[in-house]
């Protein structure tokens, strides 16, 4: 089935909401709904779904630091029934290169995960920095993960 990624739109808002819940618990705790309800009202970055067919199955965006040189990922989250497909690579791959392609690109883009998670990132070339045992108010273990954005990396994100 064809994918693709586009700009989030007020009307996917529901199609997000249900993604998240599909999540929950395994990889959200419910309680952070209210956080994702309030980044879609009022978003510090631009946010992407990644639609398959007609459904949206995927969301996520960035934000970028004014003061450092650094983008901080935010909510890339797959509808469970798709987890395993490529498509949270593929939505990773595209929020790294639209930051590469920003006029003030960051050296570093950061990502704060679950540790069930931070493999994923791993395995996509990003680095841990830090673990913090009980780190999320939920009680779950945060884990602190950074990627350098350098030529080199876009060379790679862009091959695929």
């Amino acid at each position: 089935m064809k994918r693709s990624i586009r700009r989030y739109r007020p009307d996917d808002r529901k199609a997000v909401l249900a993604a998240f819940r599909s999540n929950v618990p395994d990889h959200f705790p419910a309680s952070e709904e209210a956080w994702l309800r309030s980044a879609l009202d009022e978003p510090d970055g631009p946010f992407f779904v990644v639609v398959e067919g007609k459904e949206v199955v995927a969301f996520g965006g960035y934000e970028l630091s004014d003061f450092y040189d650094l983008g901080t990922l935010v909510f890339g989250l797959v509808r469970a029934d798709r987890h395993g497909t490529g498509i949270g690579r593929m939505l990773l791959a595209y929020r790294l290169l639209h930051m590469a392609g920003r006029k003030l690109r960051p050296r570093w883009v950061t990502v704060d995960t679950h540790a069930h998670t931070a493999g994923f990132f791993q395995r996509c070339g990003f680095e841990i920095l830090a673990r913090w045992p009980g780190g999320y108010r939920s009680g779950r273990e945060r884990v602190d993960l950074r990627f350098e954005l350098t030529d080199e990396a876009v060379d790679r994100l862009r091959a695929g």
